[in-house]
């Protein structure tokens, strides 16, 4: 089964109060490693006009994803310059490949399998973190990424008998749930339902026991009260996923959002409204869940709103300050 950062009551009751990502690469490899953003190139149900048009309306992939259609088509071009982007930032020498940008699952599997041994297949890669949609998943792939998961894949097993002293890969799947309210998925074209995500899960835990599951949510989607927040906070943590992102909504430009929101359509988050959010859903997890994401993108020049005028360090140490301040930690009102 999926590794679980093993945390005491301890360590939630020191800053910052909640489970960082960061602890479990420790762990599981013994020191960091750091996330690769991919663009393989893919597409989405709801842009193609399988499922809809036009895409959600808050996506611009550019704010997911600087690697958008930079013109680094080739997967091993992608990693080797992510890979010397972190070793002079940070001196880090383990990465993960993020497919990120799009549906990261909607292709056949044939060409997924590529994708997936090529990424495994590049020196200092340790594990693999695929992006998709509820709606675009299967028993299929997922008994794929099984294999990655659990290190039985040949291309992992080629480089074992390369020489190299591997642990079983970290290999994670992120679901895009962003909310349990269908009238709210439906308002923002998301083309798919919490029935979706609900089977989504309970496929991966069936198929691919070994992946971490991640679980995406955004705070502040349009025509979204509090209580609703608090809804689909409550019911991630129903469906137990190993990790959380839960990011506020933001505008980008260009977005058929970026046009409700200069129209007045709706209005988003202050500062200290996503702080107590945060705060609220860090409450809420288990204590076995990692944190993964707390905020969105704030500093992009495409961001049109809102502009709190801080950093996303800023932005985290007011959310554990908000956890200091309530005496509470993660895990403090989990169901």
């Amino acid at each position: 089964m999926t590794m679980q950062v093993q945390t005491s009551n301890h360590e939630l009751a020191q800053p910052p109060y909640y489970k960082p990502f960061s602890r479990l690469m420790k762990q599981w490899f013994g020191r960091p490693a750091y996330k690769i953003t991919l663009d393989a190139g893919f597409t989405c149900p709801n842009i193609d006009g399988t499922k809809a048009t036009g895409g959600c309306t808050f996506c611009d992939n550019v704010s997911f994803s600087p690697a958008l259609r930079t013109g680094d088509s080739g997967i091993a071009a992608q990693l080797a310059k992510g890979q010397g982007f972190y070793r002079d930032k940070y001196g880090a020498d383990l990465f993960l490949a993020y497919f990120q940008t799009f549906t990261n699952t909607y292709a056949p599997l044939d060409k997924l399998k590529r994708l997936w041994d090529e990424s495994l297949a590049q020196p200092a890669i340790v594990g693999l973190s695929v992006g998709t949609r509820p709606d675009c998943i299967d028993a299929q792939k997922l008994q794929l990424l099984q294999t990655y998961a659990n290190g039985s894949a040949q291309v992992w097993q080629q480089r074992r008998q390369a020489g190299q002293a591997l642990p079983r890969p970290y290999v994670c799947i992120e679901y895009g749930m962003q909310t349990m309210h269908d009238q709210t998925a439906e308002r923002v074209n998301r083309a798919h339902t919490h029935a979706e995500t609900i089977e989504a899960v309970r496929l991966t835990r069936q198929h691919a026991p070994d992946a971490h599951l991640c679980l995406h949510l955004i705070a502040g989607l349009p025509g979204e009260t509090t209580e609703m927040i608090h809804q689909s906070i409550d019911e991630c943590a129903r469906l137990r996923p190993d990790s959380i992102k839960f990011h506020h909504c933001y505008v980008y430009e260009n977005t058929v959002m970026a046009g409700q929101y200069r129209a007045g359509e709706f209005t988003l988050h202050t500062l200290d409204q996503h702080v107590a959010l945060a705060a609220d859903c860090i409450e809420r997890m288990p204590e076995s869940l990692c944190i993964e994401r707390l905020v969105g993108e704030l500093t992009d020049p495409g961001v049109i709103a809102p502009l709190w005028g801080k950093s996303k360090m800023q932005v985290y140490a007011a959310i554990s300050a908000e956890l200091r301040r309530r005496g509470t930690h993660q895990g403090s009102h989990a169901r």
